[in-house]
């Protein structure tokens, strides 16, 4: 019985230093984020950069197959508002097209053309497959210089704090903010320290994208 209990107690401790360790990762992430982006993310277009390459990160533009996303919408009016203010002189929109039949950047160019921008004036970006590769490519693949991103607030801090990490100079400017129920608040909550999380560990190993390819000039 003694040496059950020591067995038990030993993997108390073992379970407890894994969930210590997880937790003080997890912390560490966030805060990591919310510091190096602080002062770089706005909420007025007023505080927001003139002239800066603008860039929409992507996401499906429905919930559901009758349910249009607010995340999409959000997103589309922010970076039309920038538009329209005259911060932008273009707007790159990256994100996911490994699908036939499912194309952020095509979804996100149409939209911001019934919103008013100018055709000519958006580049799609086909291989943001994650926020870490539309960061990056930006820089490397689209030759931005200073970008402004666009999403909502959590995403648009996690995304700044990526490229400033990488010397990009970079601002975010926070779409508005979405009225969920405390459970969707929830999920997202946690969704976004895990991503947090996966940033660090690119950050510290200098991920690569996934996909490279040639250069692409903008329409400045």
């Amino acid at each position: 019985m003694r040496r059950f209990l020591k067995v038990l107690w030993f993997c108390f401790k073992l379970f407890s230093f894994f969930l210590l360790s997880v937790l003080l990762i997890v912390v560490g992430a966030d805060v990591y984020t919310n510091a190096i982006s602080s002062g770089y993310c706005h909420k007025n277009t007023a505080d927001c950069r003139q002239g800066d390459v603008g860039l929409v990160l992507g996401c499906s533009k429905r919930f559901s197959r009758s349910k249009p996303s607010l995340y999409f919408e959000g997103r589309m009016n922010a970076a039309a508002e920038l538009w329209k203010t005259g911060k932008l002189s273009c707007i790159i929109v990256s994100g996911d097209n490994r699908e036939i039949y499912y194309n952020e950047p095509r979804d996100m160019k149409e939209a911001l053309i019934k919103l008013g921008v100018p055709a000519e004036k958006i580049v799609c970006d086909y291989a943001g497959l994650r926020t870490y590769d539309s960061v990056v490519r930006a820089q490397r693949v689209f030759g931005a210089q200073k970008i402004t991103i666009i999403s909502q607030a959590y995403h648009v801090k996690r995304a700044v704090a990526t490229a400033r990490h990488l010397n990009i100079d970079a601002e975010g400017y926070c779409a508005a903010r979405i009225p969920f129920n405390r459970p969707t608040l929830l999920r997202q909550f946690m969704r976004e320290r895990a991503a947090r999380v996966a940033m660090v560990f690119d950050l510290l190993v200098g991920a690569e994208p996934h996909h490279m390819g040639n250069q692409v000039a903008l329409p400045l």
